[in-house]
């Protein structure tokens, strides 16, 4: 069931991946300047992009992806422990080579972790909708 889509959405499992992506964007990429795995998952329509993995096939097991999370929630742990009012005022590095966000661009550091919050609260409030259809069947 971990691999099962409700109503055409993601399943847990691509959700999971889903989450691993926005931190890998927003703070591995935008934030300390480094570069993503091939297990996330991009939102459905972004366009093809380069460096960007997009396999919705994917099979991973759950313990795959839970290491994956874990990895870049201690990487989220480690910014916002060590975060002083100056660093997140500041704006990331400029971003060099394939990936997203595109390169050339740069973010503020608040907005970047902002972004990742959000995703975490969405697919939260998603992902528990989703297993209770799962349970209930």
């Amino acid at each position: 069931r971990l691999h099962e889509s409700v109503r055409g959405e993601w399943s847990f499992i691509q959700t999971l991946r889903h989450l691993v992506f926005a931190t890998e964007c927003w703070v591995h990429r935008a934030t300390l300047g480094e570069m993503a795995p091939p297990l996330s998952l991009p939102w459905d329509s972004m366009p093809p992009t380069e460096g960007v993995p997009w396999d919705r096939d994917a099979r991973p097991t759950l313990a795959e992806v839970l290491e994956m999370r874990a990895d870049r929630m201690g990487a989220v742990r480690r910014v916002v422990e060590g975060l002083t009012e100056e660093q997140l005022a500041s704006t990331g590095p400029e971003l060099t080579g394939p990936g997203w966000p595109p390169a050339g661009e740069s973010f503020p550091v608040r907005e970047s972790l902002h972004t990742v919050l959000n995703e975490e609260w969405c697919h939260h409030r998603f992902a528990l909708r989703d297993l209770a259809v799962l349970t209930a069947r």
